[in-house]
């Protein structure tokens, strides 16, 4: 039986909120960015390109001190 995957609202802030958790970690302890895409992918199930667009986004919100 085939079908299209519905994803809730609440479902996308869970996986943006774990993508961002991720990026900052990742830049947090000195990753690149091939291995914090690499993460995001195998840890929350994003494509590379959605990958992509949420370390654009959120990447460049992190200050380090």
């Amino acid at each position: 039986m085939g079908g299209t995957v519905i994803e809730t609202e609440s479902e996308k802030l869970i996986r943006r909120g774990k993508a961002q958790e991720i990026i900052e970690m990742g830049q947090e302890f000195g990753l690149d960015d091939t291995a914090i895409l690499k993460r995001m992918q195998e840890k929350i199930g994003l494509s590379l390109e959605t990958a992509s667009v949420y370390l654009e986004r959120y990447g460049k919100q992190f200050v380090r001190r």
